[in-house]
């Protein structure tokens, strides 16, 4: 009988199937390295920008949640903003993170990096030496938007030569297509008709330069919204938070655990997240257990009750949340933060 793939170890997952794969297969953990970012996409759930603070990870945490990442059994990846940023320090973490067994699989990045054939070359091949077996690599209009078609072609070419095609999780997109995904992302009405085609969640950035570009629906017409990694299309959120469902969950430069970007569900300096996991992050939190339980109608509520003014309709559940969560942010920002989501630049 031939072994389900997902019963096996990530490690082995990785090496027999390629990075692309066990995204799909393990599902996967990050290392939120920081929030700066070289760009400011559109769509960016977390908020990120250039102008964001100038905060990476320190070695010591970055080391200690890399171990915790692993111990979920999960895909592991460096994310940010563009963790690139701080390329030293994050491969200072990453030779550290090798060293006991807990380097990450991938490093997700927008390219903007990629100003040469050597500098591609070098930093790929030095990634490698860490333990690190691929990359992620974005292309769409938000993005192209920011970064030439050159250093995302770039990117991805070396990343094949170094990495192997089966651990590059990006598509092969011509210099021609990239460049019409440039022009969709510089134009503003050919980027609002694409993200009504392909809508992201509307929470961060995307929440406050997207969502208006989709029309509203009632209130009960958005029970049925898909979440930000699919799930169950029902009233709740729980499959953003149950340990056993989640697709993504995260670990930022403070320590703050998200699943859903801009709810803190955890601290993993106050315990392990495999620790966080077991025990069910809805059970010590009123905040958490309000969106497991009955998703951002609850959050609606309160905010009601505190005398926000809310709309008949939204385009989307997420934004009916991402709305409702910034009224209330100033009353519980340990749970609706970090600042970094929520504040504007």
């Amino acid at each position: 009988m031939a072994v389900d793939l997902r019963d096996r170890p990530v490690d082995e997952v990785v090496a027999e199937a390629g990075v692309g794969a066990a995204i799909g297969l393990k599902h996967v953990a990050s290392l939120l390295f920081t929030y700066r970012c070289t760009i400011a996409c559109q769509h960016c759930l977390f908020n990120c920008s250039p102008k964001r603070p100038d905060v990476c990870v320190s070695f010591e945490d970055g080391v200690e949640f890399m171990r915790q990442l692993r111990e979920t059994d999960r895909c592991i990846h460096i994310a940010g903003g563009e963790a690139m940023m701080y390329y030293d320090e994050m491969m200072a973490i990453c030779r550290a993170a090798n060293e006991i067994g807990a380097a990450p699989h991938f490093i997700e990045t927008n390219a903007s990096w990629c100003k040469s054939e050597e500098i591609a070359e070098t930093r790929y091949n030095e990634l490698l030496d860490t333990g690190v077996s691929g990359v992620l690599i974005s292309a769409d209009p938000y993005h192209q938007r920011f970064v030439p078609p050159e250093r995302r072609e770039r990117a991805y070419r070396w990343a094949v030569r170094v990495f192997g095609e089966k651990n590059v999780a990006a598509s092969n997109v011509s210099l021609e297509q990239l460049q019409e995904l440039r022009e969709i992302g510089r134009d503003p009405e050919r980027v609002a008709a694409y993200s009504r085609e392909h809508p992201p969640r509307f929470v961060g950035r995307a929440g406050e330069d997207l969502a208006s570009a989709s029309p509203d629906r009632p209130l009960a017409d958005l029970a049925d919204d898909p979440l930000w990694h699919g799930g169950n299309e029902t009233r709740h959120c729980r499959s953003e938070f149950d340990a056993d469902d989640m697709w993504e969950i995260h670990i930022d430069p403070y320590g703050n655990i998200q699943t859903c970007c801009g709810i803190v569900i955890g601290d993993a300096h106050e315990k392990p997240l495999v620790e966080w996991m077991e025990r069910g992050f809805h059970t010590d939190n009123d905040l958490v257990r309000m969106a497991y339980e009955e998703g951002p109608y609850a959050y609606l509520d309160l905010a009601r009750s505190r005398g926000f003014e809310a709309r008949e309709a939204y385009p989307q559940k997420c934004a009916m949340c991402w709305e409702a969560r910034k009224f209330l942010r100033p009353e519980y920002p340990e749970t609706f933060g970090p600042a970094e989501i929520y504040d504007p630049v």
